[in-house]
């Protein structure tokens, strides 16, 4: 049988499949018989032969490096079919025009060799029949001679057929050398690297694309299942045991994805793919396979992942019924919305539902409205439960289609309600003809109304100008006999000139004095009511000490308190300056605690609160009085306004006092609130902005 130049017969080669091992047994065998024929080469070398003997990658150190300290001698014990790549660091680079360059040295070094030897061999078969014809010519021919002859033609011959089965064994060497380049770089430009696990030796063969893909440099021994685990990520160690149980399964091959550390600190996507091999000239049985780096792949299913997410929580964000069909009718995904509007119990709606089934769980059946042409439509339909959809379907570029869904029941029941009132809108139609020329004159009496309310407006302004002119006016007017009143009745109430005689005259002239103070504090409350209606009042406003307005406030409201037997406490607390005004404050205030003390019977207590709080303050006057009923407190607070009436009140006043405190609170720009239980007591707080 017919041997090629490594070893292996023809029939075998043809026998075996073309596979990665197959390959590797070839490279190696005749990387080993290269090494073990070095000195051959070296001397035909020396005669005009070729070397072909191509520098190996020389051996680096690496990050691999400190895990294989234990590992002795065994990596150095190489098998036969293990391809221990030669192959220029262009080939694992990318670098194409140096491998080139190379690789035409190396044709035009192997043209130059074999012409040398042709030469060589020619020149030898010249120089033998030189001498033989020489001998020939000399001696003339004899059986020595012929014999001579015949055995130089035969060395020439012998030769010859040595020389050309060296340079086919030279060439093929080459070539398979050459062939072997091209498949690790079309390896490492696909980012694919070759792994061969000896499982009986327990060792794992790495290519050099595999440790490019790392970001490592090769090793010069082999790895190690326990370094290779050490590289995996601690989550996917597990896909290195699944690699390993391959042998072990039926189908005999492995098919995984997992992580690998790169040397940035990174983590690289690799599938590993292969099968079990062994028999035949394989020693043991080995796991061969590829691994593609698929991060692009992870990153890229990542960002889909992602994109179908937002996409998911956008149709879900929408108020419409959203379904995605596909070109055979199948449910691809579909919002909440499309399962409340259905009435479909959401267990029972999954991917891959087909139309007629989900309509059918709906109970509309083909009532369900399908276009199924390339142009968008919309249809309205009424389902089971009463609601009307108006359904838009659009087609997909795929064949598919889209339903979008909106409620518009709301406006189905309008048009209802509008087709059930025609005749009853048609006859008002009809009444509403018929009165239009009684609205007319109505219309022409409006004007006329409106022209005398007008009329009637401009007077009623004029009197109330001159309603607020007349009590500015007349509370000026009255002011002056009013002093002249108050201080001659306190004069003759306190016998300054002498005794008036009667006892009843200084009764008398003490009731003109009470009721002549009564009558200007009425008038001072009318005029300054009537400043802030015409908007004539002004606030002085200036930093204000609100402690001592209090102080003298109470001061001034203390000799009441004693003769009604009323106690009033300050218990207000601290508090900052303010700008206000300060004789409108205490206005207020002495409005408040007049009320209070007239309320108020004796033996009860008043008490005089504040509080900041949300940069305002609050003032809070509280009594123990009488109360105001419930049903009394809305109108509280508006001039002139009483809970007693003229002829059943116990107690004077004119029901201004509130309305001017109100009036003065809202000017400071805050709020005056009125709380009260009739028979527990009354609490008046207002708030002072900061």
């Amino acid at each position: 049988m017919k041997q090629g130049t490594d070893g292996v017969s023809e029939s075998e080669i043809h026998r075996r499949p073309k596979s990665v091992p197959d390959i590797a047994e070839k490279v190696q065998s005749t990387l080993d018989k290269g090494k073990s024929n070095s000195n051959h080469r070296n001397s035909l070398g020396d005669s005009g032969g070729i070397n072909l003997e191509r520098p190996l990658r020389r051996p680096m150190p690496g990050p691999l490096d400190p895990l294989r300290k234990n590992e002795g001698g065994e990596a150095a014990k190489s098998l036969p079919h293990v391809v221990h790549m030669s192959i220029p660091e262009a080939s694992t680079r990318g670098e194409p025009l140096a491998w080139q360059q190379r690789d035409n040295g190396r044709k035009r070094s192997l043209v130059s060799a074999t012409w040398l030897a042709r030469t060589a061999l020619i020149l030898t078969g010249l120089a033998l029949a030189g001498i033989t014809v020489g001998l020939y010519m000399q001696d003339g021919f004899s059986r020595s001679l012929g014999f001579a002859g015949l055995l130089s033609a035969g060395y020439v011959a012998l030769a010859f057929m040595l020389v050309r089965l060296r340079e086919r064994k030279v060439e093929a060497e080459a070539a398979l050398v050459e062939n072997q380049l091209r498949f690790d770089m079309a390896f490492a430009g696909a980012r694919c690297g070759i792994w061969d696990w000896d499982l009986t030796a327990n060792r794992v063969y790495w290519s050099s694309a595999m440790f490019d893909m790392l970001g490592l440099r090769q090793p010069s021994k082999r790895l190690s299942p326990s370094e290779i685990k050490q590289l995996a990520h601690p989550e996917d160690v597990g896909a290195i045991d699944d690699i390993i149980g391959a042998a072990s399964r039926s189908s005999r091959s492995y098919d995984t994805a997992f992580r690998l550390r790169h040397a940035d600190g990174s983590w690289v996507w690799v599938r590993a793919k292969g099968q079990v091999w062994g028999g035949g000239r394989i020693a043991g049985e080995r796991l061969v396979g590829i691994t593609i780096d698929i991060t692009e792949q992870k990153l890229a299913e990542a960002r889909e992942t992602d994109a179908n997410d937002r996409l998911r929580d956008a149709i879900e964000s929408i108020g419409e019924a959203f379904a995605l069909w596909d070109n055979d009718n199948r449910l691809v995904t579909a919002n909440s919305k499309f399962i409340e509007f259905l009435q479909i119990p959401e267990e029972d709606i999954r991917e891959g539902t087909t139309l007629e089934d989900v309509m059918e769980l709906a109970g509309i059946g083909s009532d369900w409205p399908r276009a199924g042409g390339l142009e968008e439509s919309v249809w309205e339909i009424r389902l089971p439960g009463g609601r009307w959809l108006q359904i838009s379907e659009r087609p997909t570029y795929e064949g598919g289609h889209v339903n979008v869904g909106t409620d518009i029941t709301a406006i189905k029941v309008q048009e209802s309600a509008l087709t059930t009132n025609k005749s009853a809108l048609e006859k008002t139609v009809r009444d509403l003809e018929a009165s239009r020329l009684k609205l007319q004159h109505q219309a022409r009496q409006l004007v006329d109304l409106a022209e005398k309310y007008a009329a009637e407006k401009t007077r009623a302004e004029t009197a109330n100008r001159s309603k607020s002119e007349f009590l500015a006016n007349m509370s000026h007017e009255l002011r002056t006999p009013l002093n002249a009143i108050i201080g001659f009745s306190e004069i003759m109430e306190g016998n300054m000139f002498g005794p008036l005689g009667s006892p009843k005259y200084v009764e008398y002239a003490h009731d003109i004095h009470s009721s002549g103070q009564h009558l200007l504090e009425l008038i001072n409350d009318i005029l300054d009511m009537s400043k802030i209606e015409a908007g004539r009042m002004t606030l002085e406003k200036q930093p204000t000490d609100l402690a001592k307005v209090i102080d003298e406030s109470l001061r001034l409201v203390s000799g009441r308190a004693e003769i009604a037997a009323v106690k009033v406490l300050n218990e207000a607390s601290a508090l900052p300056q303010i700008d206000v005004d300060k004789r409108a404050i205490k206005q207020v205030l002495l409005n408040l605690l007049s009320n209070a003390i007239k309320f108020t019977p004796a033996g009860g207590d008043i008490r005089i609160k504040s509080n900041v709080l949300n940069d305002q303050i609050f003032l809070t006057v509280e009594d123990s009085g009488i109360g105001i009923p419930a049903h009394a407190l809305p109108k509280i607070g508006r001039p002139f306004e009483q809970v007693e009436n003229q002829h059943s009140k116990k107690h004077k006043g004119t029901g201004l006092g509130l309305a001017l405190s109100r009036s003065l609170v809202e000017m400071h720009g805050g709020t005056l609130k009125i709380e009260s239980t009739e028979g527990v007591g009354t609490r008046v707080t207002f708030t002072l902005p900061l």
